[in-house]
Order: structure tokens, then sequence, then C-alpha cells
């Protein structure tokens, strides 16, 4: 049969998604494992999600560092021959810190289980952190701050954390050199000895999934690791304090370009409007083809990209416009950011709108479900935020139910221009003066 290059397939929408159970385990310890064994070819991932993070830091950055310095040397081994055992067995591990939780993340063959699990065990149960090693590490990491803190970009995201949180506030406090120089090798322990543990701990699994994978996890995570008796009590939750000032400017002397960003504290993922915005900040700024895409980019040629987001933490969320602009361009993007939240707040989305961003939207989700790695991804995602995995599916039913007179309500309720907050980056002798909106 001659295939007919001339008739294009027929085209539908896909089938409502869900997102699989993972298996459920619990180690002789108590530590709760998450499998999702999808995988065809003999490779795993492995990640440890703990409870803490950066919220409940006593010092500033210690979580990171501390993450950091796992891998400089444990159980008497050193950085590297750590990093070449890794190396040699085609292993990669990486470390990761949020607002409240750590990770820990290994991507391994599963022939080499049986040696790089018990690296992983040493790496994560018994740190050394020698002196020697902290000091380069610290060393490195204000040399890489500093450079960021030379970024408009750098300087407008942690304005714009301090105005919606309060500069105090964990969510909203700029890391300096200072905090990392302040932080001890002994603080690092302390803050292990604390959160590192396996009554904070999950496990998540994905891949090829063997009885071997088990067996170590089970050996050396469980049986060798016994569970602390002294457990921290419950966290301190510390106060929001907004910025009076809905318009803020960090100042950078010869600055050639402006960092943007705009946007106002909203709702989180526990309210009913919550996919409706998702959606709306997707139309605004969430795509490639969005308004403020084909408006400020195409259109007026301002930037090279702008974006909206949510963020949804555990103790407060945002919506979030981030750009950058050449200075004489400072105050026509801003005005362009507000004719376009105008528009999604007074004209109905066409249909023919909706439904391409209903696509792309839906397609992202289909996305996450095409590997083990990309599943086990959302459930980290789910866990960290307390969800079910039934709510992959609600959100998908929520896409394809939302109307455009669901939108134009959520907007007007939730895009208010007068409640925006406004940072700008840069050097104030080149840019001329910013205006805000009127208030209503």
């Amino acid at each position: 049969m001659t295939l007919n290059r001339t008739t294009p397939p027929p085209t539908g929408e896909f089938p409502p998604l869900s997102l699989p159970q993972p298996d459920k385990y619990f180690l002789s310890n108590g530590i709760e494992v998450f499998a999702c064994n999808r995988g065809d070819e003999d490779v795993c991932r492995i990640d440890l999600m703990f409870e803490g993070g950066y919220y409940v830091e006593q010092k500033p950055s210690t979580s990171a560092l501390t993450l950091l310095m796992l891998k400089e040397g444990a159980a008497g081994k050193s950085s590297e021959e750590i990093a070449e055992s890794f190396d040699y067995h085609g292993a990669w591990l990486q470390t990761s810190a949020s607002s409240h939780h750590l990770y820990v993340t290994l991507y391994t063959l599963n022939r080499h289980l049986d040696t790089c699990i018990p690296l992983l065990a040493d790496i994560v149960i018994r740190p050394d952190f020698p002196e020697k090693e902290f000091a380069r590490l610290k060393e490195r990491r204000i040399q890489q701050l500093l450079v960021q803190k030379e970024k408009v970009d750098t300087l407008a995201s942690e304005a714009y954390l301090a105005a919606l949180f309060g500069e105090e506030h964990p969510y909203g406090r700029a890391i300096t050199p200072r905090f990392i120089d302040n932080v001890t090798c002994d603080d690092l322990r302390n803050y292990h000895k604390q959160y590192i543990q396996p009554d904070k701990c999950r496990i998540f699994i994905a891949g090829k999934i063997t009885q071997a994978l088990l067996d170590n996890l089970e050996k050396h995570f469980a049986q060798s690791w016994p569970t602390a008796t002294g457990s921290t009590g419950q966290t301190a939750i510390y106060p929001i304090q907004r910025s009076y000032n809905r318009l803020i400017f960090v100042h950078k002397e010869n600055a050639l370009q402006s960092g943007i960003r705009m946007g106002l504290p909203t709702i989180g993922r526990e309210e009913p409007h919550f996919f409706a915005l998702k959606l709306l900040c997707t139309i605004l700024g969430g795509y490639f083809g969005s308004r403020l895409m084909s408006n400020i980019r195409e259109e007026k040629g301002y930037t090279y990209g702008i974006t909206s987001s949510l963020a949804a933490l555990r103790y407060g969320s945002y919506l979030v416009i981030s750009t950058q602009t050449g200075t004489e361009f400072t105050q026509p993007l801003i005005d362009e950011v507000f004719v376009e939240i105008d528009q999604l707040r007074n004209e109905l989305v066409s249909n023919d709108e909706l439904t391409v961003v209903k696509n792309y939207l839906r397609g992202e989700m289909a996305r996450t479900l095409d590997s083990p790695f990309s599943i086990t991804d959302y459930y980290l995602s789910l866990t960290a935020n307390n969800l079910s995995t039934e709510y992959f599916a609600r959100q998908d039913q929520a896409i394809r139910r939302l109307t455009a007179d669901n939108l134009l309500d959520v907007a007007q309720k939730y895009l208010c221009p007068e409640q925006f907050y406004i940072v700008v980056a840069g050097d104030r002798n080149k840019i001329p003066p910013i205006t805000l909106p009127d208030k209503e």
C-alpha cells in the first residue's frame, strides 16, 4: 500500500489524562518508597527527598551548603574518590534545596547498583564535612554569588520576592556573601543531624526496578540507618511583611538593560480558581505564542523574551512577569504589559486562542507521562505540595471544562493592576521616570 502524502492524518483530542499510581513500599525503618517501574533499559533513578529546605535554616544558605558538601568527603573517602567512582560506573549525582525540601538524586546503571547505592548511602548518612574542602566550597560559592549579583535580572528577582514577603522572610531573603561566610562545618553537621534523617525521608525510584535495587535500599538505607530518637519540633511560621511601596527601583550603575519583575500575591493550589488562573497566566505569558511574547517581543521588539508564571509555595503564592529590556524601553514595556492585562479583564478570550492554549497545556501534561523519570518528577512535586495523584486528572479536567466566561471572571477578580508590584533593576540615571497604573 502506497502512503498518500497529500492527505494529512486525522486529528482529534486525546482522551482525558491521568497519572499512574505509584507502587509503594516501606523499608524496615519506616521510610516510604514510591516506585515507578516503567523502564525498558537497565537504568534507574533514585531520589531521596527530605523535609527541611531553606525555610528552617538557622543561618541562611546552610541547607544548600550542606547538600553540596555531602560529596566532598564521606565515610573516609575523599571528594576525588567519590567523583571517580561515580564517573567510572557511569553514574551521576545531583543535589538541590528548595524552600521546604532537600533532594539527593542518583542516576545509575542497574548492573552497578551494588557499588553505587552503598556509596550513595555513605554520602547521605556518613558525610565527613572536611574543613579544607568547605573553605574552598565557600570561596567558590561567594564568587558565583558576586557574579550573579552583577546581573539586573538577579537584582530584580531578589527585590521582587523581598517586596512580596519581606527581607527577613525565608522566601524573600536574598543570600549575601556574608551569610555564606558565616556558616561553619558545625552548622552543617547540626543541620544534617536534624533534617537528613530517616523520619524525614521519602525515597522515589524510577526506571527498570529490580529486586536488587529494593534489596540494596533495605540494606543500606534501613538496616544501617536507624531512625533518630530526637525529632525536631514544629516549624515556626514566619510572618509575611509586604512592602508598602508598589514601585521599587534597584540602582545598578552603568547597566545597559533593565531587569523587570511585575506581579502580585495570589491564591494557592487549594483554591477552586487556581486552575483558571493558571490558564490565564499561560495565555498572558506562559508559552512562546502568548500575548506578552506576541506583543512585546514580536511586534514591539522591546525584549528577547518575557514570561508570566504562578509560584505556589507552602505559605504564600504569587504571580510574576519576568523580562529584561533596554533602559529606554522600560516604561513602554510596562505600559504594554498592563494593556494586555486590561484586555484579559475586559474582553472574552476567543475560542481559537482558548483551544490553542488548552492544547498546549494538555500537551505539556501528556509529556509528563512520556518516561518514568518525568512521571517521578511529578510524584515529587505532588508529595512536596501534599497533593494526591488525582490532582493531575483534576487539572486536566479543569482545563478541558474552563470557558472564556470563567476566565473573564477570574481575570477581573485576581488580575488587578492597582495591586501589582513593579520592580526595576538598572541604571536609574538612564531610565525615564516610571509611572504606575491609576487606582480604580
